[in-house]
This record gives structure tokens, C-alpha cells and sequence, in this order.
């Protein structure tokens, strides 16, 4: 009796997960969770007798845990080249449900209590930005990068990926680890084309005065 509940209580966050991320906190009732589950809104209320917000609070969570635990690995495997750590994250979240991460923080979120809105944003933060932050940091203390605001970076690069599920669904688009690189080299190695040197082509730029530099 117990197994089965929890199988069907995995199976209601399964559910919830999937249309609150594909349409969002506000679009979604209780009514279209328990329709798609096939059972009686009612019967909601036995897993989640709160409603709406303690069920969206659950889905939020276990998603949390499993990026955090995710991408933890993923930079566990990558060592400690920047690039490849980007390459990990960018690979582990390809391989999830769109996140649609901004949307979730400054749209779902704001639909929450106070209390449980600051309680995701903090884990949502510990899951996925910390961690990219953190690469970036490193990054800039080993001399890998320039030095730069790393909450900016960061927030740039989940921003970014955040975009390639849109993307991807553009007729003709390449694949999204392809697209993801192309974000990488670009964070990485800047728009300015190369010299054979790997210095950036400056010609064309203005100089000093509106010159143009030679």
C-alpha cells in the first residue's frame, strides 16, 4: 500500500512537473494535473492537501535537487578547464526538460508566498547558478579569463541556455549541443575574428580621433 502510493505521488510530480514547466505556475490548475493523470481533482488534495503551491513547491524542489546533483557530476568529470566545465553543464542540461529558467524565477516564482518564493529562489540559486558562478571564479583566479563580474557571467550563460530550448525548435536548427558550443566559443572566445596569432582582428575599429586603425 505504501509503494503504491508513492508510486502515485511520483507520478502526480511527474505529471506537474511537465505542464508547469511547459506552460507555466499561472496556466496551470489543479483540474488540468488531475486530468492528466487520470484521476479526481479531488484526490489531489490526499498527496497534496495544501493545493496548488505545495504541489508546485514539491515539483520545484525535487527538480532542484536533481540539477544540483546533476551538474555537480557533470563538473566532477570535466577537471578544471573552464571550457570543458561549460561543456559539461551545457550537456547536463541538454539532456533535461527545458528549464526556462528565467521565466520560472521572475514569473512563477512571483506567483508563490513570500516565505516559499525566497525558500526556491535560494535553491534554485544553490542548483544552478552557484555552481556556473563558481567555474567562472575559478576560472578568473587560475588566469584562464579575464577578469569580470562572475554574476553577470553566469547569469549570461544560463541565459543563453535558456534560449536554446526556443532555438531548437526553429525549422532547420542545428542540434542543441552544437548550438550550446557555438554559445561557449562565443562567451569564451568573443564576435571579433582571429589573427593566425589568435589575437582579434582589430582592423576596421575606430581609433583615436575616428581614425580608422590600420
Amino acid at each position: 500500500m505504501e509503494q503504491e502510493v508513492r508510486d502515485s505521488t511520483q507520478r502526480v510530480l511527474d505529471v506537474a512537473e511537465t505542464l508547469f514547466m511547459d506552460r507555466g505556475y499561472n496556466a496551470i490548475t489543479l483540474r488540468d494535473i488531475a486530468e492528466e493523470v487520470g484521476i479526481k481533482q479531488a484526490s489531489l488534495y490526499y498527496h497534496f492537501p495544501e493545493g496548488k503551491e505545495q504541489l508546485f513547491l514539491a515539483v520545484a524542489e525535487r527538480m532542484f535537487a536533481r540539477h544540483e546533483q546533476g551538474i555537480a557530476a557533470a563538473l566532477a568529470r570535466e577537471g578544471t578547464d573552464l571550457r570543458a566545465q561549460l561543456r559539461g553543464i551545457a550537456g547536463w542540461l541538454g539532456s533535461q526538460r527545458p528549464l526556462k529558467y528565467m521565466s520560472l524565477l521572475h514569473t512563477d516564482l512571483a506567483a508563490l508566498s513570500a516565505e516559499h518564493r525566497s525558500s526556491l529562489a535560494q535553491k534554485a540559486h544553490a542548483a544552478l547558478f552557484y555552481p556556473v558562478r563558481g567555474c567562472f571564479v575559478a576560472a578568473q583566479e587560475r588566469g584562464e579569463v579575464r577578469a569580470m563580474h562572475p554574476d553577470l557571467l553566469a547569469g549570461c550563460f544560463l541565459w543563453l541556455m535558456d534560449g536554446l530550448s526556443y532555438g531548437e525548435l526553429r525549422e532547420g536548427a542545428p542540434p542543441r549541443l552544437a548550438m550550446a558550443e557555438e554559445v561557449i566559443s562565443l562567451l569564451l572566445d568573443g564576435l571579433l575574428p582571429r589573427s593566425l596569432e589568435g589575437k582579434p582582428i582589430l582592423a576596421g575599429l575606430a581609433g583615436k580621433k575616428g581614425e580608422r586603425i590600420a
